[in-house]
């Protein structure tokens, strides 16, 4: 099996008919245990990976064929994806939320929230720009529905920063524009629980300070 590009916390290999995932990081086997219930709860609801089997620390999953969505953007198509990022959201916030995550607490307004929603963690057609599959399920809960789409901005601020005037694109496809001050507040919130998880080994310092820099550029942001 070979590792698959764009993994950051987990060990992600493929051999082109099933994906094994190996859980590591702060919390694993807690996000394990997320990431299969809405697999198996999402099935047929939203484009998800068919889960295979749940060996102790992994899950393994059906590969799922399409283009990653940060290559399709490095391509040129920001606008076709993000559209596609927002329509599959309001989709997402659709479903019946305590059906999928009955054991967690939730507002009467509470949605799924992936958790790290956006074309980092999307599958692609490369030619409609159908969104074939969304990936990596460890941080759903449920909250607020701006959470997901301040995440998804964020993902572009942060790492397309030549596609942020694409944005315009995401909101059309989700159906409104949250307020500014309700999405900044969101992605900071997000930054700072990142900021927040225990870490291990040596590269615990490293990773603190990138999230530390990441609360302070995304706190300096304007719309």
């Amino acid at each position: 099996m070979q590792p698959l590009p764009h993994g950051y916390t987990n060990d992600t290999r493929s051999d082109g008919s099933t994906v094994v995932k190996l859980y590591q990081g702060p919390h694993r086997e807690s996000r394990r245990s997320t990431e299969r219930a809405v697999l198996s709860r999402l099935a047929g609801v939203v484009p998800v990976p068919r889960l295979i089997a749940a060996p102790a620390g992994a899950l393994w999953m059906e590969h799922v064929s399409g283009i990653h969505g940060q290559e399709l953007i490095s391509a040129g198509h920001a606008a076709a994806v993000l559209r596609s990022c927002g329509q599959m959201l309001r989709k997402l916030q659709a479903v019946n939320a305590a059906a999928v995550l009955p054991d967690m607490p939730h507002e009467p307004r509470s949605v799924v929230v992936h958790g790290d929603y956006g074309p980092n963690n999307m599958l692609f057609d490369p030619v409609t720009f159908a969104v074939s599959a969304i990936l990596d399920w460890e941080w759903a809960h449920l909250g607020d529905p701006v959470e997901d789409v301040a995440w998804c901005e964020w993902i572009i601020r942060t790492h397309h920063p030549e596609a942020v005037d694409a944005l315009e694109y995401l909101f059309a496809g989700y159906g409104s524009r949250p307020p500014w001050a309700d999405r900044q507040a969101s992605a900071l919130a997000k930054c700072r629980s990142m900021l927040a998880l225990p870490r291990e080994g040596g590269a615990a310092a490293s990773g603190a300070r990138r999230w530390q820099q990441r609360v302070e550029a995304t706190a300096a942001w304007a719309e």
